[in-house]
């Protein structure tokens, strides 16, 4: 058996409509917002052009608050509600920023929060991330898909029209600890698990259509590759950044009556631009 273990193929959800977990009617997880279009038609992108992985602005360490700013917040760019409780840099945790998730992910046409900056042509992004419990920074989280990493995504969007790849850790399927890829095309989602730390070193490298993903993660002695993805459907500039899960769920849609009980935290997100494959595990 692959040491992947698990292969599941997600498929386009069609979901009724419903109230948020805030009871506020915002849009649930995956239904659709404002600004999307009814007929699945896609988007034209919201976002500017991106700009070379090398600018040195880029890459934040997460020791300033006012920071924050500088990263684009995906709800915002649409003009809906925030999917997060909690989020800063350096009040709920020193040279930190934290994010803690309300219901929803990052899983086929469904959105989930999404801090991220535009960036154009190959790159290497890594963070260092921890996915724990809320209250209890020593131990991962309780609920199933609570989870914290990087996405990379294509800015045109739509029903119907998600494309994107994620990279993360935390708690997955069942009482599983790993870190989770996945591959989104025209919104179906295949995502593989690999066992292993709930905090720790990711990267994701992309070398033209080639998008190859790293972990170092704690107990780990050097960089692992646990993905590969051939997606030459993505454009040339794309939205890169951190994202969290609350999924609180096995079933190919979120657990609304249930609370995501994640605290994720990252150290920082540096961007580089790689001359090889060699770059995306060396150090």
């Amino acid at each position: 058996m692959s040491p992947f273990l698990r292969r599941w193929p997600l498929l386009l959800l069609l979901v009724p409509g419903c109230g948020s977990d805030s009871g506020s009617g915002d849009p649930a997880p995956g239904d659709p917002v404002p600004g999307d279009p009814s007929s699945g038609d896609p988007q034209p992108s919201l976002d500017p052009p991106g700009v070379p992985a090398s600018d040195a602005d880029l890459s934040d360490e997460f020791d300033d608050p006012s920071t924050l700013s500088r990263w684009r917040r995906w709800h915002e760019v649409l003009g809906v509600d925030p999917r997060h409780e909690l989020l800063d840099i350096g009040q709920t945790n020193p040279g930190q920023l934290t994010l803690r998730p309300r219901t929803s992910g990052w899983f086929g046409g469904f959105e989930g929060p999404l801090l991220y900056k535009m960036i154009q042509g190959d790159f290497m992004v890594e963070t260092s991330v921890a996915a724990t419990k809320v209250g209890d920074p020593s131990v991962p989280p309780d609920e199933q898909f609570n989870s914290a990493g990087l996405l990379v995504r294509d800015p045109v969007h739509g029903e119907g029209r998600a494309n994107w790849i994620m990279y993360n850790v935390g708690r997955q399927l069942g009482e599983r600890v790993a870190s989770e890829g996945k591959t989104t095309v025209n919104s179906e989602s295949v995502l593989e698990l690999a066992d292993g730390a709930n905090r720790g070193r990711l990267r994701i490298c992309r070398l033209g259509s080639s998008f190859i993903l790293a972990r170092q993660l704690e107990g780990e002695s050097q960089f692992i590759v646990t993905q590969r993805y051939e997606r030459g459907d993505l454009p040339a500039d794309v939205q890169v950044g951190m994202i969290v899960n609350g999924w609180n769920s096995s079933e190919q849609q979120p657990d609304l009556s249930r609370t995501p009980d994640l605290e994720a935290t990252f150290d920082y997100v540096r961007f580089s631009v790689p001359t090889g494959e060699g770059d995306c595990t060396a150090g």
